[in-house]
């Protein structure tokens, strides 16, 4: 395989390369963000176009490939939920999800079971702490927001005494 050149500018890895961000999605399930205004239209704000911007997720995955140059100055993780940020997503990428950012949703990330442009996410994933307690009232917050955009909601979080990511998904159906 050709060795693949990306981009690190002020803190960001950018790709400027239509063919390499068909490459990343192909090759490598990196979806990232389009954040430049399209050409044609450079004054709407629904369709976006290149650059590609990649989460820091992507990049830390993506700087263990030794077929990618150009990532030497992009930093890993500086903090303890950074770090587990980037084992749930490298976590979740084994598993075989396309994987974008949840923001839209109130989530870390959403999850899609194949190319996010030929298909619907299907979940929506928060990184919550093992300790901390979910009222049951967040707890039918999150499901009814999941359910309301017709995506399971799924909490994850680090059981240090088993060594792994927790999953449980939540689903609100009403009673009655």
């Amino acid at each position: 395989m050709e060795p693949l050149h990306l981009t690190y500018t002020d803190g960001h890895v950018m790709v400027f390369d239509a063919d390499t961000v068909l490459r990343l999605r192909r090759d490598y399930r990196i979806v990232g963000a389009l954040e430049g205004s399209h050409p044609t239209n450079p004054q709407q704000n629904n369709y976006y176009g290149l650059p590609l911007i990649l989460l820091p997720e992507e990049v830390a995955l993506l700087s263990a490939d030794p077929s990618i140059t150009g990532l030497e100055q992009a930093q890993g993780a500086h903090s303890e939920q950074e770090q587990l940020r980037f084992d749930l997503f490298k976590d979740l990428h084994k598993r075989g999800f396309y994987i974008t950012r949840g923001i839209k949703f109130g989530a870390d990330y959403m999850l899609y079971p194949g190319e996010p442009m030929r298909y619907h996410s299907h979940y929506i994933v928060n990184l919550v702490d093992h300790q901390d307690k979910i009222t049951p009232r967040q707890l039918i917050a999150l499901s009814r927001l999941g359910t309301s955009v017709k995506k399971t909601r799924i909490l994850c979080s680090w059981d240090s005494t088993v060594q792994q990511f927790i999953y449980v998904s939540v689903d609100w159906s009403e009673i009655g």
